[in-house]
């Protein structure tokens, strides 16, 4: 699994890893353990809007209130959170004709791009831009379990 030093976690990939979700094989344990011994996993500022929009409409069930899980998640940890600048913004015009409408999507995809960092993420959309050579990406997946949400 060639990639760079950094990595940026897709929303649904920053939740499944943080509720213990996230299915995990060797590699992917080695990567995100090597990127955070070298504080180089990262989170777009957007990702906490659409984790605070899916908690309210109950499409996101996280174990603690969204305010101290955000605190949990952020304090003391690895994962760092990445503000959208000018270049990120400008990075979104240029994205292909038919990329992804939605504009968290489109702000994760350029912050990617900017910051040269892999996107882990299980979106179908964004992993078959990345194999047109758009951006560089790990597919991950979820646990499926009966009694996980």
């Amino acid at each position: 699994m060639a990639i760079t030093p950094g990595l940026l976690l897709d929303t649904h990939t920053w939740v499944w890893l943080e509720t213990k979700q996230l299915k995990m094989n060797d590699d992917l344990r080695a990567v995100l353990e090597r990127a955070a011994s070298e504080s180089a996993i990262f989170v777009c500022s957007i990702s906490m809007l659409e984790i605070a929009n899916g908690v309210g409409k109950k499409r996101i069930h996280l174990n603690d209130d969204l305010e101290k899980w955000f605190d949990i998640t952020l304090r003391g940890r690895s994962v760092r959170v990445l503000d959208i600048t000018p270049a990120v913004a400008l990075q979104t015009m240029k994205l292909p004709h038919g990329f992804h409408g939605d504009p968290g999507d489109r702000l994760i995809t350029a912050t990617a791009i900017v910051e040269n960092l892999t996107l882990l993420t299980n979106d179908t959309a964004l992993l078959r831009f990345s194999r047109q050579g758009l951006m560089k990406t790990i597919e991950v997946e979820k646990i499926r379990s009966s009694n996980v949400r």
